[in-house]
């Protein structure tokens, strides 16, 4: 219900957005190094990539709007007593709003957002599916590179630091599904 809702409001934004004509579109896929927040699911999965596509658009002088979903699995997972193989899936799905300071030859923004993440386990004993709201903060610089005019008008290479917040209990055990995750990121803008 709520990933419906974050859809479709994030949809009718944008669109909104477009009819007011505002500037610029940014698409990024990104890879970024996932840390989560528990010691405890570090333990049984351990850190690894999380992936991304990122779409913004830039709303008033300097705010833009963000629509992304992240993708982080692992099949290397052990559980805790039986040492059984388990696997994991989190897709986080956000909307966020980035305000873009220091304009010069490398952009720099803040910003913060609401996701809607959705947990899957399976491993031996079962399933456990999840998903819940959170939030999410992020710190980043992107760099502009024009000249590309043949394939893409404005190539964009990007650095983030985000953290993600979302505290679930698919189980018996309560837990942070969020964590940091530290990237990069390539594009472009039209």
């Amino acid at each position: 219900m709520w990933l419906k809702r974050l859809i479709i409001g994030g949809i009718g934004l944008i669109l909104l957005i477009t009819i007011l004509h505002a500037k610029e579109y940014r698409i990024e896929i990104s890879g970024s190094y996932f840390i989560q927040s528990e010691k405890a699911f570090r333990d049984i999965y351990g850190p690894g990539i999380l992936s991304g596509l990122d779409i913004g658009r830039r709303i008033w002088k300097d705010m833009e709007l963000h629509l992304e979903v992240k993708y982080f699995y692992s099949n290397k997972g052990k559980l805790t007593l039986t040492e059984e193989k388990t696997r994991v899936k989190l897709i986080p799905l956000g909307v966020s709003l980035r305000y873009i300071f220091l304009k010069k030859k490398i952009n720099l923004y803040a910003g913060a957002g609401l996701t809607y993440t959705q947990f899957v386990e399976k491993n031996p004993i079962g399933t456990a599916k999840q998903s819940k709201p959170g939030f999410t903060v992020k710190i980043g610089g992107f760099k502009r590179i024009k000249g590309f005019k043949k394939i893409l008008k404005v190539f964009v290479i990007g650095a983030h630091i985000n953290y993600h917040y979302c505290k679930m209990k698919p189980a018996e055990i309560k837990f942070d599904a969020g964590g940091l995750d530290l990237g990069i990121s390539v594009g472009t803008e039209f």
